[in-house]
């Protein structure tokens, strides 16, 4: 048996970060109903309909959007990141950390403050 994260306030399965090996996903755009109700109840843009995107394996969760397929500042556009789809493809499962990012991050845990 395979345990999923399901976060039931959000409703999306897995983390940020976590890699996802389905290739059939909830729409990010609609939350997985087909229309957009702020829009008078239209199709949605990014499923046409169906609620569900597909994405090939491996896969995460857009970091940008959080899995929401909306943009951060107008939530009535779609995510450039991933389209909308709140699930981006990746290449490896094997995800590994920027190394500049994780130089600056050790440099500033070893400057103090002064008070």
């Amino acid at each position: 048996m395979d345990w999923k994260t399901f976060d039931w306030r959000s409703q999306k399965v897995g983390q940020k970060g976590e890699v996802l090996n389905k290739t059939v996903y909830r729409c990010g755009y609609c939350k997985g109903s087909g229309l957009i109700s702020s829009k008078g109840n239209a199709r949605c843009p990014v499923c046409l309909g169906s609620g569900t995107v597909r994405t090939p394996a491996p896969a995460v969760i857009c970091a940008y959007c959080d899995g929401e397929g909306r943009a951060y500042l107008n939530k009535d556009l779609i995510c450039n990141v991933c389209r909308g789809k709140g699930i981006i493809n990746i290449e490896s499962e094997k995800i590994e950390n920027c190394p500049v990012c994780v130089k600056e991050l050790a440099e500033s845990a070893t400057v103090g403050f002064r008070v």
